[in-house]
């Protein structure tokens, strides 16, 4: 009878989706390019069209400065109505971002040039899209790919860690439920009998 339970409980285990997925700081470096219809983050800061993340050469007239990240976005709405009479008012901005952090499993924090933080929830980041969900709205990005990335990208994933069913990490298989953490930091479940 025990047996039959054990059983019964083990299959339910594997047939549930483990939903929880923590996000870290290396899976958002590159270059992403909005790619849904746009939607402004707040009142004050209105669509986000490109966002990069990662070190990067950034060259002005006659020399180059080494950037921590790049966000494009237009001003809000709150903004533009009180620089309407403004003739050199430009509803588009470019800044650098000085940190970037994830907190808690899914929370990115962007601090902007000394003037701001855009705070985000991570709803899903992959091989080349990532979706943020802000005060207003869900805003999809894909990533925008150089040669040298996308030849890392077609490299098979490969086992990073291993745990059973109580979360504890283990060295080999062992009999029962693993949980298989993978270099692209998917995660998959399987039997072991």
């Amino acid at each position: 009878m025990k047996r039959i339970l054990l059983g019964v409980v083990l299959c339910f285990l594997s047939s549930m989706q483990i939903n929880a997925q923590s996000f870290s700081e290396e899976q958002l470096d590159g270059e992403w390019k909005l790619t849904s219809q746009e939607v402004d983050f707040n009142d004050y800061i209105g669509a986000i069209k490109l966002l990069k993340f990662g070190f990067f050469l950034d060259k002005h007239h006659d020399f180059y400065d080494l950037r921590y990240g790049l966000i494009e976005y237009k001003l809000g709405e709150l903004i533009k109505q009180e620089e309407v009479n403004n003739p050199y008012f430009n509803i588009d901005r470019k800044e650098k971002i000085l940190d970037y952090f994830v907190v808690g499993d899914n929370r990115l924090h962007i601090i902007v040039d000394d003037k701001f933080t855009l705070r985000f929830k991570i709803l899903e980041v992959n091989g080349n899209t990532l979706r943020l969900q802000g005060p207003k709205g869900v805003m999809s990005f894909t990533k925008v790919t150089t040669s040298v990335q996308q030849v890392k990208a077609e490299q098979q994933a490969i086992e990073k860690a291993r745990y059973n069913i109580k979360g504890q990490k283990i060295a080999k298989p062992e009999r029962g439920i693993n949980i298989i953490q993978m270099s692209d930091n998917s995660s998959r479940k399987e039997m072991v009998r």
